[in-house]
């Protein structure tokens, strides 16, 4: 998956500096960026390291980050306000463990031992005053989101335990300390033996605050170019699946899979991404290798529509983004940047090295991360009107006013 947490985990380890050079930019723009020694936040206009970089977990709406590490006799926790990277909380737990997901809020965050695949799991959950619950169960789990109350968790439940081939999402009653089966659609619980399990990759998530849920693109192709067993698809009810849009709702604690068409997950997971516009009126996947996309009712739960990107993009990994009212959807992938309005001409732009992410700031700016720097461009045209040097850069995460 990525892991299947983009968007919300890394592991931990402790802080790393990093610096970044700049030539005039747009004040006040932060840019989260994926670097070799973690996650860090630059200053667009400054080219100042606001938030050290380190391996981090940070909240759906980047308004938290948590960061844990080994001191050889305990694991140290921080947590961090965004942009500014000033710490919040902080304190010590026992053992080896690594941070996984911080809830919503962030007033939690769930950590697990640190090695997998294993056939036993420790979690721990903590808050600001510390361990809250631990637990030792049997099989291999991997935190996956908080409920938006709190008191449940979401896991990935690997099987078997010591070479997983598939999983399923399972959920944890943090007070009666309890390993369940989640809800249907219909909130009545599943019956025992019938869990959905499914095969596939994590490729990106994305969160939608308004109907509390994360929505989560697998795709059951691996990034390498052996050829592909097809006699099993995404899930042993749907053969002919093999990419798909996996809905967790983080109020009513169900699950619901959307399927994609083909031609989505018939070529490398690299090349596909998601992207949801601010104000959640637009869900879209992408497959940049076949030029294909899908348009997704995130209310519905259906493809509402499919269709071809207006212009070919290079391969490689791909990304997305929507402006906020979903008008335009901008994509990159290879030396290639494609901006496609709902109306008019789309815009097309090759960039100086592979994109490396992307992100908007309004409706006006366009990041682009590329090999050691950022690059904001103006969306009518492609032009460069700035450059951020970021040393290191692995990705760029997310852009803030």
């Amino acid at each position: 998956m990525m892991s299947r947490r983009a968007v919300l985990a890394l592991t931990v380890a402790g802080l790393a500096g990093c610096t970044a050079k700049q030539t005039p930019a747009r004040r006040g723009d932060q840019l989260f960026v994926e670097t070799e020694a973690g996650l860090s936040v630059v200053d667009a206009a400054t080219g100042r390291t606001t938030v050290p970089a380190a391996p981090s977990v940070v909240t759906a709406d980047w308004s938290q980050l948590a960061r844990a590490g080994w001191t050889g006799t305990g694991t140290t926790l921080s947590t961090h306000r965004l942009p500014d990277g000033v710490q919040v909380t902080g304190g010590t737990l026992k053992d080896r463990l690594d941070a996984r997901v911080l809830s919503p809020d962030g007033r939690l965050l769930a950590l697990t031992n640190p090695s997998r695949p294993r056939s036993s799991t420790t979690l721990v959950v903590a808050d600001s005053s510390g361990e809250r619950v631990r637990l030792e169960l049997p099989g291999y789990l991997e935190p996956e989101a908080f409920d938006a109350s709190g008191t449940f968790l979401f896991v990935l439940d690997y099987l078997p335990p010591a070479r997983p081939d598939r999983y399923r999402v399972r959920q944890i009653d943090l007070r009666a300390k309890a390993l369940q089966p989640l809800l249907t659609r219909l909130k009545s619980a599943v019956p025992a033996g019938a869990e959905e399990e499914m095969r596939g990759e994590g490729r990106q998530a994305v969160y939608d605050p308004r109907r509390r849920q994360l929505f989560t693109l697998y795709t059951h192709q691996p990034d390498h170019l052996h050829t592909r067993e097809l006699v099993a698809g995404a899930r042993d009810d749907a053969p002919h699946v093999h990419a798909f849009v996996h809905t967790l709702h983080l109020t009513e604690r169900w699950a619901y899979c959307v399927d994609l068409p083909e031609p989505f997950g018939s070529r490398a997971a690299a090349g596909h991404a998601i992207a949801l516009s601010a104000d959640g009126s637009r869900l879209t996947v992408v497959d940049t290798t076949t030029s294909a996309y899908a348009e997704i009712d995130p209310s519905g739960l259906t493809v509402t529509s499919t269709g071809n990107l207006p212009a070919p993009l290079d391969g490689g990994t791909a990304a997305a983004a929507l402006t906020a009212d979903g008008r335009r959807l901008v994509v990159g992938a290879g030396r290639k940047v494609l901006v496609a309005p709902s109306s008019d001409k789309p815009v097309r732009w090759s960039t100086g090295s592979e994109v490396r992410g992307l992100a908007l700031v309004g409706d006006g700016r366009v990041y682009v991360g590329q090999d050691g720097e950022v690059t904001a461009h103006n969306p009518q045209t492609g032009e460069v009107v700035s450059r951020t040097q970021v040393p290191g850069l692995v990705n760029l995460r997310h852009a803030m006013p």
